[in-house]
């Protein structure tokens, strides 16, 4: 980061400018967001403000305004911050090439910063047309990693821009949860937190068209309760626009063993913008279906709650990947009885009943429901609250509840023999009677996941489109959506550089 500090004026308070060094503009699309921040250095200061100008460009490119910034005139524009403490990231705009720029063109962006109580400060950023474009290579889908075993990844990346990357390229590798990575190498900074990974710097200059893998492998180790998840990396230019989940205070260790370097290697078609892997480990969860009786007189209208717990020892963990579910269980309720607990028109999550099953109308034969929870951990339950209708007495009535596996993401149970509960009738009444029309409930059914040992009981919820929630200090529901770490357009939701729209735009 280029920085730019000035003197101290007499209160002791100096405003610094955190610029990127350089802004690569492509020839075709749109430049990321300018990455900007302004820190309040000796005390606070007050009704700060960053006027941006990127006018040197004007003909050539364009200007998105984003965040909280208005625009000033033609590429300038004005990001008001009011009082400090501390620093402030600035979103100000990101620019998109006109017809009339070509690989090559070069200007700046410049900056001046002011408070009504803080010496005014400068800055300036560096701008190319065209510039380096580094694409990572995705990395291999792994499986049949032992629990607890060691696995290697090794990022690869190649210059498909117009211009080198001559200082040289800033690697950063994340993981999901379950995975430790180690710390090899002297010139990786790596985190206290195994999901943030770590970040290398290499000062090897990259050349268009060259590609270069790292000169040994990245090794990970799986936690003995892991089934399931992802490594991925992203690479950048030294001086250019880092990912904006980047934060090097984030990252405090270093390494201590060699550093890490870079090889050359063939390019070709295998570069295609995503560096990204899934894994998966030969543990197995245990699924338990959960069943319940049905009991009451006929005509009467009861409840029943049925449902899966995961017995272990293997954690079904999908936060941030691609699977909607840890699996499903179908319910097919006694003979002799009507599952009336579902919703009607609009009625589909809150504020009507909280609902995870399909098909959503009463009196079906059978419903299959979600185990809705990506993070199914040894001891959650997933349930599901059923209102039915006893018909008749039926002797020696049964209905089942059955737990299957998603066929994506098997959780690959090896005690078959608890996965499938019965639902009993204890029904009294004669077996020939039948309910009053005034006898039927009204819709209504709820859905809970309660995960073991979080000491707060068990509530429950639902997500937007009647998904279930898993609840307590770690049953959280994080759906994979627009928020989940996938490939997205050649880059990682995560790791993209920051993208705030304007209301109407893309």
């Amino acid at each position: 980061m280029a920085v730019a500090t000035p003197a101290a004026n007499a209160a002791g308070t100096t405003l610094v400018l955190d610029a990127q060094e350089n802004y690569y503009l492509p020839t075709e699309g749109e430049g990321p967001n300018l990455d900007l921040g302004i820190t309040a250095s000796g005390g606070d200061a007050h009704d700060v403000s960053v006027a941006v100008d990127a006018s040197s460009l004007a003909g050539k490119a364009t200007m998105v305004v984003t965040g909280d910034c208005v625009s000033t005139g033609t590429l300038k524009v004005r990001c008001d911050v009011g009082p400090l403490s501390g620093r402030e990231s600035i979103d100000p705009f990101f620019l998109k090439p006109t017809a009339a720029s070509k690989a090559g063109d070069t200007g700046a962006i410049t900056y001046t910063a002011t408070a009504s109580d803080a010496a005014t400060v400068t800055g300036k950023t560096d701008i190319l047309v065209g510039g380096p474009k580094l694409v990572p290579r995705p990395y291999p889908a792994l499986k049949g990693i032992a629990p607890g075993a060691v696995f290697e990844r090794t990022p690869a990346f190649a210059n498909t821009g117009t211009a080198p990357a001559d200082k040289g390229v800033l690697l950063l590798v994340q993981d999901s949860e379950g995975v430790s990575l180690a710390r090899d190498h002297s010139n990786c900074h790596y985190s206290d937190q195994p999901d943030l990974g770590a970040w290398c710097r290499f000062d090897t200059p990259v050349a268009p068209g060259a590609a270069y893998a790292t000169d040994a492998p990245l090794r990970y180790t799986a936690s003995k309760d892991t089934m399931y998840g992802y490594n991925t990396y992203v690479v950048w230019p030294v001086g250019g626009t880092a990912p904006d989940s980047f934060d090097p205070s984030d990252f405090p260790g270093t390494g201590t063993g060699a550093p890490l370097g870079l090889k050359s290697v063939a390019s070709g078609s295998g570069f295609t913008g995503s560096g990204y892997g899934i894994f998966a480990t030969t543990q197995h969860a245990d699924y338990q279906a959960l069943g319940d009786t049905v009991e009451g007189k006929v005509g009467e209208t009861v409840s029943i709650t049925v449902g899966v717990r995961n017995n272990g020892p293997g954690r079904m963990d999908f936060r941030w990947m691609d699977a909607d579910n840890s699996g499903t269980f179908v319910v097919t309720p006694p003979a002799g009885t009507t599952i009336t607990g579902a919703p009607g028109p609009g009625e589909q999550g809150d504020p009507g009943p909280l609902w995870n099953c399909t098909p959503g109308k009463a009196g079906a034969k059978s419903y299959t429901c979600d185990i809705g929870s990506t993070d199914f951990r040894p001891g959650d339950s997933v349930t599901q609250e059923f209102t039915v209708r006893i018909d008749r007495v039926v002797p020696d009535a049964r209905g089942s509840m059955r737990a299957v596996e998603n066929p994506e993401y098997p959780n690959r149970d090896d005690d078959g023999a608890n996965d499938t509960a019965a639902i009993a009738v204890k029904a009294t009444g004669s077996a020939t009677s039948s309910p009053s029309p005034s006898a039927s409930a009204s819709p209504s059914a709820t859905a809970t996941a309660s995960p073991s040992g979080s000491g707060a009981g068990t509530r429950s919820g639902t997500t937007p489109g009647g998904g279930l929630a898993a609840t307590g200090a770690d049953g959280v529901l994080l759906r994979a959506g627009a928020a989940v770490l996938l490939v997205a357009g050649g880059a990682l939701v995560f790791l993209a550089a920051r993208r705030s729209r304007p209301q109407g735009g893309r």
